[in-house]
Order: C-alpha cells, then structure tokens, then sequence
C-alpha cells in the first residue's frame, strides 16, 4: 500500500473511532428522543466504517492505527448541544474532505468505492447537523 494513502486512511480510521465514542456518549446523555435516536444510528455506521477501514488497510499490505482521535475531547469540551452539533458538523465535512483527499491518490478498486460511500454519508451528515440547528433556533 502506498504510504500516503495508507496514512490517511490511517487519519480516517482515527476519526471514525473518535467519532464513534462521542456519538455513543452524546446519544447516552441526550434527552431528546429523536436525536437520541439519530445519534445511535450514526454510531453504528461509525463501527462499521472502523471495521471497513481497517481490514482495507490490512488487505492491501498496511497496519491500521489503534489510536482514536481527539475528536470527543473537543466537542465534549463545548457546554451546549447546540454547540456540540455543530462542531460534529464540522468534523464530518472534515472527514468527507479528507475522504476527498484519499480518493485524488487512485486507491484500488475496493477502496476507493467505500470511501466514496463513506464521503457520501458525512456529506449527509453536515446536512442533519445544518437541519437540526434551524429546527433548534426555531424552537
């Protein structure tokens, strides 16, 4: 595998664990049923974007990270919701760039057609994040 290909999937790897814990804990202490819900679905996509990613990297001869990113420190740190989602937003565009990135370097096959799933769905997510901020200004 190539390195700098490897290394950012090793960077998307990070983040989809460190995305994966902060939508668990914001989904254990949100009091909101639909965003509870919501919260938990994305969870689970998290996980399986981890498991994805990385038996991809070990298919294609590289060592996954074990690290997590500090993703949940940073929006665990902001004391609204509010404020917690819009950082989330931010974090997944950052991941649909990132995604962008790994993609300009011609991934095999396989790889490049998750990742573009995957850019798609943080794509999908910002515009929840964007929805669920008019909802909660509305309110």
């Amino acid at each position: 595998m190539e390195t700098a290909l490897e290394a950012l999937l090793n960077r998307l790897l990070e983040a989809e664990r460190a995305g994966h814990a902060l939508l668990d804990t914001l989904s254990r202490t949100t009091t909101e049923s639909g965003l509870k819900s919501l919260f938990t679905s994305f969870t689970e996509v998290e996980v399986s974007d981890v498991s994805i990613l990385e038996g991809l990297i070990r298919l294609h001869g590289g060592t996954p990270s074990t690290a997590t990113g500090d993703f949940v420190q940073k929006v665990l740190q902001i004391s609204d919701l509010q404020g917690q989602i819009d950082l989330l937003s931010r974090g997944q565009a950052w991941v649909a760039r990132t995604v962008e990135q790994a993609l300009d370097l011609q991934p095999p096959p396989d790889i490049a057609a998750f990742l573009k799933e995957m850019a798609n769905r943080h794509r999908h997510n910002v515009e929840w994040a964007r929805a669920e901020a008019i909802r909660t200004l509305e309110q």
